[in-house]
């Protein structure tokens, strides 16, 4: 197989490689969500999801590109609601047109935040906000 069919499980000591295929859970169908936002869990989803966690755990951005089509963001979006107990996330997500001004951007973004000081403001406590554009 190729490296990125692999990822490092911490979980045992020492450290071993496992194949994704491990760690795919099956799919269960679910009336109440609609047929858009069903994700079926795949070697991908699975991949782009942990990337993502370990990506937030160290503080850095996450870019996730592709064709449209392809779940880019009904992954982040499943990932980051899986995130919410798990890490103390809480996601919003941003949705920009032409039309959009950076004004509004920054009203909303301030909007979630909650008033540290005077001029400082930040996430709950023990919180941490993830903003998904």
């Amino acid at each position: 197989g190729m490296v990125y069919d692999y990822f490092l499980d911490h979980a045992r000591f020492p450290p071993e490689f496992k194949g994704w295929t491990d760690v795919v859970q099956p799919f269960t169908y679910r009336k109440d969500v609609p047929y858009f936002q069903m994700l079926v869990p795949t070697v991908d989803t699975v991949r782009f999801a942990y990337l993502l966690e370990v990506c937030l755990d160290v503080g850095r951005s996450v870019l996730f590109t592709g064709v449209t089509g392809v779940g880019k963001s009904v992954i982040t979006v499943d990932a980051l609601e899986g995130l919410r107990d798990k890490k103390h996330v809480v996601p919003f997500t941003i949705n920009f047109s032409a039309q959009t001004q950076s004004i509004d951007t920054q009203y909303l973004i301030e909007s979630k935040l909650e008033k540290k000081r005077k001029t400082r403001f930040g996430a709950p406590v023990n919180k941490k906000l993830v903003f998904f554009v």
